[in-house]
């Protein structure tokens, strides 16, 4: 028993020096240069290197803006100018709203600490956070609401282990993970659902790893229209856990079918700024053959567009589709939403719903 002991132990001590906080870029990819901090609950102090310049209470408002390579804070009339990186430290009580200026999006409530910085020339918020208070707000902004507390566990474990998997990943910007979809959907403290954070909890520190006991890259999309991708087939290698499967699970959920309609003209020009010969298919239903979601897309045995550029360029939801022609416009029936590979959201929603555990969930979408 002894034994057994030590070796989880061992096992463990990777992930437990991982529980500092983490760093999250905050609109990582706006180039806003002014933002407006609230303070909501408790207090937040402004430190500039070791000095704390204010203490922003709750209620009051602050402005903080970036120019050239240095950042500012406007607070109650006064202005704290010419520093190169400001940071807001807070208690956990604290809670406070950021509203980017020029931003179209509402103001997100977050916790934990802000990092005020410049970045080529605009400004760089950065949340420091609790990882488990991380999980808890990805899993609204991926997961959506009122969905079975066994999905949100779901959603807890592979986000968690997602990104603790990815640390480091934006390092060179000063922060580990941005909030977008390119690491995960981030928009500060849940707002909307309160089983989020529940599910964290009742998941605390479990992540998912490989035979080696290595965290896998654990990838999720909205809906694989009935069959998951090997990672391969979307990716540049084969991936022992990302093995695709049928999934007659998410096929009745809302992403599971989509349809497009292309004017036909729109669609010959698209056709012939990728070099095919649309006259001889502008016409024609039944002549593309999807060969598999990384390679081609088969016009013809001398021509042909890679599905993933076709997906960015025309914005669809997947690449697994049909094209038929009808009248002067194209249609583009579809199956599923994202890359494929990995677990479905959707599925898993509705295999929470027939009663299955997250566990059976996990392990039913990443084989081993």
């Amino acid at each position: 028993m002894l034994r057994i002991v030590s070796i989880v132990c061992a096992l463990l001590a990777p992930i437990l020096s991982w529980a500092d906080p983490i760093l999250i870029g905050i609109h990582a990819r706006s180039t806003y240069m002014r933002a407006t901090v609230q303070v909501t609950e408790g207090a937040m102090d402004v430190y500039a290197g070791d000095s704390i310049l204010i203490s922003i209470k709750k209620g009051q408002t602050a402005d903080i803006t970036a120019s050239s390579s240095k950042v500012s804070i406007f607070f109650q009339g006064k202005n704290y100018s010419g520093h190169s990186k400001l940071e807001g430290r807070t208690s956990s009580l604290t809670e406070f709203k950021l509203i980017p200026s020029g931003q179209k999006t509402s103001a997100r409530l977050y916790t934990g600490d802000l990092i005020a910085q410049p970045i080529e020339g605009r400004l760089q918020l950065v949340n420091r956070i609790e990882l488990e208070n991380y999980v808890a707000g990805v899993i609204e902004a991926e997961g959506g609401a009122g969905h079975q507390m066994e999905y949100y566990k779901v959603q807890a474990v592979i986000s968690r282990t997602y990104a603790l998997n990815n640390l480091k990943r934006h390092q060179q910007l000063g922060f580990d993970l941005c909030d977008a979809t390119h690491c995960q959907v981030y928009q500060g403290r849940p707002r909307h659902e309160s089983q989020a954070e529940t599910a964290t909890r009742a998941t605390e520190d479990i992540v998912i790893v490989d035979p080696e006991i290595k965290l896998i890259t654990a990838t999720f999309h909205s809906n694989c229209g009935g069959q998951t991708n090997n990672a391969e087939d979307v990716w540049s290698k084969p991936v022992s856990y990302l093995v695709g499967r049928k999934d007659t699970f998410c096929t009745r959920m809302d992403q599971a079918f989509w349809t497009k309609t292309i004017a036909k003209s729109t669609w010959n020009e698209y056709l012939r700024n990728n070099k095919v010969n649309y006259e001889n298919l502008a016409s024609q239903d039944g002549v593309f053959l999807v060969n598999n979601p990384q390679t081609l897309y088969w016009i013809d045995s001398s021509a042909y567009i890679p599905l993933r550029k076709m997906r960015e360029d025309l914005k669809l939801r997947s690449t697994k589709f049909t094209v038929t022609h009808q009248g002067d416009q194209v249609i583009l029936r579809g199956r599923g939403f994202g890359h494929g590979v990995g677990l479905c959201q959707e599925g898993a929603i509705r295999m929470a719903q027939l009663g299955f555990n997250y566990t059976d969930i996990i392990t039913y979408y990443y084989k081993d």
